[in-house]
Protein backbone atom coordinates (compact mmCIF):
# COMPACT_ATOMS: atom_id res chain seq x y z
CA UNK A 1 0.00 0.00 0.00
CA UNK A 2 2.67 2.48 0.99
CA UNK A 3 4.47 1.58 -2.42
CA UNK A 4 1.64 2.45 -4.52
CA UNK A 5 0.68 5.19 -2.54
CA UNK A 6 4.29 6.50 -3.07
CA UNK A 7 4.05 5.84 -6.73
CA UNK A 8 0.74 7.46 -6.92
CA UNK A 9 1.98 10.97 -5.36
CA UNK A 10 5.72 10.45 -7.22
CA UNK A 11 3.34 9.88 -10.76
CA UNK A 12 1.23 13.33 -9.95
CA UNK A 13 4.54 15.43 -9.07
CA UNK A 14 6.38 14.66 -12.01
CA UNK A 15 3.38 15.11 -14.24
CA UNK A 16 1.58 17.93 -12.47
CA UNK A 17 3.86 20.73 -14.10
CA UNK A 18 2.17 19.46 -17.89
CA UNK A 19 -1.11 20.44 -16.50
CA UNK A 20 0.19 24.40 -16.69
CA UNK A 21 0.67 25.69 -20.28
CA UNK A 22 3.45 28.21 -18.90
CA UNK A 23 7.17 27.38 -18.77
CA UNK A 24 8.58 28.88 -15.36
CA UNK A 25 12.27 29.59 -16.62
CA UNK A 26 13.66 29.76 -20.28
CA UNK A 27 16.80 30.15 -21.30
CA UNK A 28 16.27 31.38 -25.49
CA UNK A 29 19.05 31.10 -27.99
CA UNK A 30 19.06 31.07 -31.82
CA UNK A 31 16.82 28.39 -33.17
CA UNK A 32 15.67 26.99 -29.94
CA UNK A 33 14.21 27.62 -26.58
CA UNK A 34 14.63 25.46 -23.35
CA UNK A 35 12.44 24.44 -22.63
CA UNK A 36 9.79 25.37 -25.69
CA UNK A 37 6.64 27.02 -24.51
CA UNK A 38 4.85 30.18 -23.37
CA UNK A 39 6.99 31.35 -20.01
CA UNK A 40 5.28 32.78 -17.01
CA UNK A 41 8.20 33.41 -14.87
CA UNK A 42 12.42 34.58 -16.15
CA UNK A 43 12.96 33.92 -19.45
CA UNK A 44 16.77 34.51 -20.62
CA UNK A 45 17.72 35.35 -24.32
CA UNK A 46 21.40 34.84 -25.69
CA UNK A 47 22.55 36.30 -28.88
CA UNK A 48 18.65 35.94 -30.24
CA UNK A 49 15.84 34.14 -29.17
CA UNK A 50 12.72 33.92 -30.22
CA UNK A 51 9.30 33.28 -27.91
CA UNK A 52 5.27 33.69 -28.44
CA UNK A 53 4.11 34.81 -24.69
CA UNK A 54 6.36 35.63 -21.99
CA UNK A 55 4.97 36.88 -18.88
CA UNK A 56 7.29 37.72 -16.14
CA UNK A 57 11.08 39.07 -16.37
CA UNK A 58 13.07 38.75 -19.15
CA UNK A 59 16.61 39.53 -20.13
CA UNK A 60 18.03 39.62 -23.55
CA UNK A 61 21.79 38.99 -23.58
CA UNK A 62 24.64 40.62 -26.28
CA UNK A 63 21.69 40.84 -28.95
CA UNK A 64 17.99 40.53 -29.61
CA UNK A 65 14.94 39.04 -27.61
CA UNK A 66 12.02 38.89 -29.73
CA UNK A 67 8.29 38.10 -28.45
CA UNK A 68 5.31 38.27 -29.82
CA UNK A 69 3.56 39.76 -26.72
CA UNK A 70 4.90 40.83 -23.29
CA UNK A 71 3.80 41.93 -19.72
CA UNK A 72 6.24 42.26 -17.24
CA UNK A 73 9.80 43.95 -17.34
CA UNK A 74 12.37 43.45 -19.51
CA UNK A 75 16.07 43.94 -19.53
CA UNK A 76 18.28 44.44 -22.35
CA UNK A 77 21.87 44.27 -20.80
CA UNK A 78 25.24 44.47 -22.70
CA UNK A 79 24.25 45.81 -26.03
CA UNK A 80 20.59 43.76 -25.47
CA UNK A 81 17.77 44.87 -27.37
CA UNK A 82 13.96 44.00 -27.03
CA UNK A 83 11.61 43.31 -29.90
CA UNK A 84 7.74 42.25 -29.32
CA UNK A 85 5.73 41.98 -32.12
CA UNK A 86 2.37 42.53 -31.16
CA UNK A 87 1.80 43.59 -27.83
CA UNK A 88 4.36 45.16 -25.06
CA UNK A 89 2.68 45.60 -21.24
CA UNK A 90 4.93 46.80 -18.77
CA UNK A 91 8.57 48.24 -18.36
CA UNK A 92 11.34 48.17 -21.05
CA UNK A 93 15.08 48.98 -20.72
CA UNK A 94 17.71 48.57 -23.34
CA UNK A 95 20.26 49.73 -26.31
CA UNK A 96 16.88 49.51 -28.47
CA UNK A 97 13.14 49.11 -27.49
CA UNK A 98 10.81 48.03 -30.78
CA UNK A 99 7.43 47.53 -30.45
CA UNK A 100 5.72 46.24 -33.46
CA UNK A 101 1.67 46.59 -32.21
CA UNK A 102 0.62 48.81 -29.34
CA UNK A 103 2.36 49.47 -26.05
CA UNK A 104 1.76 50.37 -22.89
CA UNK A 105 4.37 51.18 -19.75
CA UNK A 106 7.86 52.76 -20.41
CA UNK A 107 10.34 52.44 -22.82
CA UNK A 108 13.97 53.81 -21.52
CA UNK A 109 16.87 52.82 -24.17
CA UNK A 110 18.62 55.09 -26.95
CA UNK A 111 16.20 53.69 -29.61
CA UNK A 112 12.14 53.57 -28.63
CA UNK A 113 10.34 52.26 -31.60
CA UNK A 114 5.79 51.78 -31.05
CA UNK A 115 4.46 51.36 -34.60
CA UNK A 116 1.19 51.78 -33.25
CA UNK A 117 -0.52 53.13 -30.15
CA UNK A 118 1.94 53.60 -27.23
CA UNK A 119 0.78 54.78 -23.75
CA UNK A 120 3.05 55.65 -21.00
CA UNK A 121 6.46 57.04 -21.11
CA UNK A 122 9.51 56.81 -23.66
CA UNK A 123 12.51 58.53 -22.38
CA UNK A 124 15.55 58.33 -25.17
CA UNK A 125 17.79 59.79 -27.48
CA UNK A 126 15.12 58.94 -30.28
CA UNK A 127 11.42 58.22 -29.66
CA UNK A 128 8.91 57.04 -32.16
CA UNK A 129 5.22 55.86 -31.75
CA UNK A 130 2.27 55.75 -34.37
CA UNK A 131 -0.07 57.42 -31.59
CA UNK A 132 0.86 59.03 -28.26
CA UNK A 133 -1.06 58.90 -25.15
CA UNK A 134 1.97 59.82 -21.96
CA UNK A 135 5.17 61.33 -22.63
CA UNK A 136 8.27 61.40 -25.08
CA UNK A 137 11.38 62.61 -23.47
CA UNK A 138 14.60 63.01 -26.03
CA UNK A 139 17.04 64.50 -28.63
CA UNK A 140 14.22 63.83 -31.40
CA UNK A 141 10.31 63.04 -30.75
CA UNK A 142 7.97 61.64 -33.62
CA UNK A 143 4.52 60.53 -33.80
CA UNK A 144 1.76 60.82 -36.32
CA UNK A 145 -0.94 61.60 -33.77
CA UNK A 146 -0.52 62.70 -30.09
CA UNK A 147 -3.86 61.95 -28.44
CA UNK A 148 -2.75 63.42 -25.06
CA UNK A 149 0.74 63.97 -24.00
CA UNK A 150 3.73 65.79 -24.38
CA UNK A 151 6.80 65.62 -25.83
CA UNK A 152 10.31 67.14 -24.39
CA UNK A 153 13.27 67.42 -26.69
CA UNK A 154 15.32 69.52 -29.29
CA UNK A 155 13.05 68.18 -32.17
CA UNK A 156 9.46 67.34 -31.94
CA UNK A 157 7.41 66.19 -34.92
CA UNK A 158 3.71 65.41 -34.80
CA UNK A 159 2.22 64.48 -38.87
CA UNK A 160 -1.01 66.32 -37.52
CA UNK A 161 0.19 69.44 -36.14
CA UNK A 162 1.70 71.04 -33.17
CA UNK A 163 0.07 73.09 -30.71
CA UNK A 164 0.92 76.04 -32.82
CA UNK A 165 -0.45 75.07 -35.55
CA UNK A 166 -1.92 71.85 -37.53
CA UNK A 167 -0.14 73.00 -40.84
CA UNK A 168 3.15 73.01 -38.39
CA UNK A 169 4.39 69.13 -37.84
CA UNK A 170 7.42 70.11 -36.32
CA UNK A 171 8.21 72.23 -32.44
CA UNK A 172 11.26 72.36 -30.77
CA UNK A 173 11.34 71.99 -27.21
CA UNK A 174 8.02 71.46 -25.98
CA UNK A 175 4.86 69.75 -27.87
CA UNK A 176 1.73 69.06 -26.01
CA UNK A 177 -2.09 68.31 -26.80
CA UNK A 178 -4.47 67.50 -24.16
Amino acid sequence: MKLQLTSLLLATAICAPSVYADTPVQLSVPTINLPAGDVSGVRVSALYGRSHNVKGLNFSVLGLSDIDNFTGINLGLFYGANRTRTSMKGFELGLANFNGGTAKGADVGLLNYTESNFTGAQLGLFNYSGSLNGLQLGFMNATNHINKGIQIGLINFDRSGTFVSKDLPVFPIVNARF
